[in-house]
């Protein structure tokens, strides 16, 4: 992970310590050697600081730069792409670029909310204090401060927009395996990669978005994060499907950024 240092004329990647998507995008610009000043910012704050930066939208990631705000990992990635050094490294899919945009944009829009929300009921009901320590892990200064002050509103307010209740796990749960019987199957011809074959924003997107369900040991942030029992057997009861090997294996062949 970049350590945020404000050098001058490095682009800062705006986070959410834990948030797959920001892994993502930071994948993305490790694996063509972009540096850049990484900044988490707390829970609700966010919407704040992307506002002050320029950025329409209120998620995260942002690539903050000279050149204005890139908002989103799918469009940060575009955004490596264009601003590579070495051409041959680009995450572009050389056979099956249409099956290759489906599977991200499946991934982006379905497998990432269930992730999310399976994590969310299992831990914010009475584990709050986790994905509280977990998201403001490498907040500073007042950023950390004022993330404090919000929190109590924050955790409601993300009770309330992923429904989290009664039977809200069991739905994740029950959604997210039907993803992962999809990716089953994708996998069930043996092929080394989900589009082409090489290393793609396709395989670089599923490895993230499923990187805290497979915890890959590069990964950890996720691979060391304790979580409830019940988020403990699913993880278990998942680790030898085919998909999650397939996210580890490219975690451990892909993960390593492609300059210091």
């Amino acid at each position: 992970m970049s350590i945020r240092t404000d050098t001058p004329n490095r682009p800062r990647l705006a986070t959410f310590a834990t948030s797959h998507f920001c892994e993502k995008a930071r994948w993305a610009l490790q694996w063509h050697g972009i540096a850049f000043d990484e900044v988490t910012w707390p829970p609700g704050l966010h919407r704040l600081l992307a506002a002050r930066a320029g950025a329409k939208a209120t998620s995260l990631p942002l690539l903050i730069g000279d050149g204005g705000v890139v908002e989103g990992s799918s469009a940060i990635i575009d955004w490596a792409e264009r601003n590579a050094s070495d051409a041959g490294r680009s995450l572009a899919p050389n056979a099956g670029r249409d099956e290759a945009a489906a599977i991200e944009q499946r991934a982006d829009r379905v497998i990432a909310i269930h992730v999310r929300r399976l994590a969310y009921a299992a831990l914010l009901p009475e584990h709050a204090d986790v994905v509280k320590r977990a998201m403001f892990q490498s907040a500073a200064g007042w950023h950390r401060v004022a993330g404090n002050l919000t929190w109590p509103l924050v955790w409601r307010l993300i009770m309330k927009s992923y429904d989290i209740g009664p039977g809200a796990a069991a739905d994740a749960r029950a959604k997210l395996e039907a993803e992962l019987d999809w990716l089953d199957g994708l996998l069930a011809d043996s092929r080394p990669y989900l589009a082409g074959d090489r290393f793609s924003r396709a395989d670089l997107t599923v490895a993230s978005l499923l990187g805290p369900i497979a915890r890959p040991r590069e990964m950890p942030v996720y691979h060391e994060m304790r979580v409830p029992d019940a988020l403990a057997a699913d993880i278990r009861r998942w680790s030898e499907r085919p998909v999650m090997r397939f996210v580890r294996a490219q975690y451990r062949t892909h993960r390593r950024p492609a300059a210091a």
